[in-house]
């Protein structure tokens, strides 16, 4: 037979293969287009193929794990056994069946011996192709998620092999949305961070500290590194293979994973006054209470941090800072505390300006504080402690009878509320005072003794107050 003939009838052979199984995976997939794969006809198909050529084939095409029968250029296809594939099936033998063609072609170009392909095999060739390309919706999942390039190995060139799935309006076609989506929600997560990590980080972070900053840092890498990476994407991509998730679906994933990230950090920053209050103020009133003051001026300056609207916490710094003597410290405390409604520190504030001998301010504060009772009601361990105050300021301003009758409404309160002993001895050491400028001596002595018995030398007015009761005490004792 002239070697023409048998190039010839081999190529043929190959596409009326390739034919045949592109028409079962169009029938199997799209049965409206059955018309648009009609297996070539050539009078030669009968003829057997060179044996060189055959076996040069052989060892050009791909071992696809398929029966050698499928893969022989002399064998019919079995329409039987086709019937009952499946789609991937089906899809592996098509490409499979393309791979050998390509190999057929590559021989013959690279072959002097062997005469071209004729312009009709070539043409029916060109018209198969389409079809195939028309089936990349059916070939692409398979190709991509299924990993038959690992499995294969296909040259680049073999273009089949890198089908992609076409796009649809709603779907791919907003790719590019999906991806600024991504790209803006990453950039609005990185934003938050920027806000919420140097919260925890002022200072030196703490354990808690330091587990959140790592944790968010880690999440935003994660996502941002495979959104805006090469290497980050290719891993991205390999996991989202692994777990079969289909490639059209990816850039909406990736949005989602976006909007995700950025909703765990707006939770993460709505939730910082929570964080503040459980994590750092109640953590540093124990720690104030116990003594330990540096841990707990730590505590309160972090509880700050994450929430400078923290009232409660600016009212305890405050407190510690009156604690140590840090008067000029402790008053902006103070004041951050009374934009925040806490009647106490109204009070706090209030008893600083009467040591500045700001009688008046302090005066228009305490008022300020009984009237806000009317709307609001002074717990009474406050309320006493106004009185008090208020009383002090009178005395003060030497206005002695509404001095003695504010500080004689916070002693009537003592029997209902729990107080220390320092808080039981101002109002008395006070009311003495009040009653000696007032020339009444009838239950003064009893006042000093009471202010005596419970003053706490370590408050520095009270240890005043304390050194003129025992002035006045002291004659009595003599007396005696």
């Amino acid at each position: 037979m002239p070697q023409s003939n048998i190039s010839t009838t081999t190529l043929e052979q190959a596409i009326e293969q390739y034919a045949t199984v592109l028409q079962r995976l169009v029938q199997a997939t799209k049965p409206a287009t059955l018309s648009a794969v009609t297996p070539p006809k050539s009078e030669d198909t009968e003829q057997p193929a060179d044996p060189k050529l055959h076996s040069t084939v052989e060892a050009k095409t791909p071992n696809t794990g398929n029966s050698p029968d499928m893969l022989s250029a002399r064998t019919p296809v079995n329409e039987t056994v086709a019937e009952n594939q499946s789609i991937p099936a089906l899809v592996l033998e098509v490409l499979t069946r393309r791979d050998r063609l390509q190999a057929v072609l590559e021989i013959i170009k690279t072959s002097p011996e062997l005469a071209s392909p004729s312009g009709e095999s070539l043409e029916k060739l060109s018209q198969l192709d389409e079809t195939l390309r028309k089936q990349a919706g059916a070939i692409a999942p398979f190709t991509q998620s299924a990993d038959w390039r690992a499995s294969f190995s296909p040259k680049e060139t073999y273009w089949w092999w890198f089908l992609k799935a076409p796009t649809t309006l709603w779907s791919d076609r907003l790719d590019w949305l999906w991806s600024a989506v991504s790209v803006t929600l990453l950039t609005v997560s990185l934003g938050l961070m920027g806000d919420i990590a140097p919260r925890f980080l002022t200072g030196g972070p703490d354990s808690f500290g330091a587990f959140t900053v790592s944790a968010q840092s880690v999440l935003t890498l994660l996502v941002a590194g495979g959104a805006l990476t090469k290497a980050g994407q290719e891993a991205l991509k390999s996991f989202l293979k692994a777990i079969n998730i289909p490639e059209k679906y990816w850039h909406e994933l990736g949005a989602f994973g976006s909007l995700l990230i950025v909703c765990i950090f707006f939770i993460l920053r709505q939730s910082l006054p929570q964080i503040g209050t459980n994590f750092y103020t109640n953590p540093g009133i124990e720690s104030r209470i116990n003594g330990d003051w540096s841990s707990a001026e730590e505590q309160f300056k972090r509880a700050i941090q994450l929430n400078a609207d923290d009232a409660q916490a600016h009212f305890q710094l405050g407190l510690l800072y009156e604690d140590l003597q840090l008067i000029d410290q402790a008053r902006p405390q103070y004041q951050l505390a009374i934009q925040g409604g806490i009647p106490a520190a109204t009070n706090n504030f209030a008893r600083l300006n009467i040591i500045k001998k700001e009688y008046a301010a302090a005066v228009s504060l305490l008022l300020k504080a009984l009237d806000t009772e009317k709307k609001q009601p002074l717990d009474a361990k406050t309320k006493y402690a106004v009185l008090k105050n208020l009383g002090w300021a009178r005395f003060k301003q030497g206005n002695y009878p509404d001095a003695e009758a504010k500080l004689s409404e916070a002693i009537k309160l003592e029997s209902t509320i729990k107080l220390e002993k320092y808080e039981i001895a101002a109002p008395h050491c006070l009311l003495a005072q009040v009653m000696e400028a007032q020339k009444d001596k009838k239950t003064v002595l009893t006042e000093w003794k009471t202010c005596n018995q419970y003053a706490n030398i370590t408050i520095p007015e009270q240890d005043e107050w304390a050194a003129i009761a025992q002035k006045r005490l002291k004659p009595q004792e003599t007396d005696k």
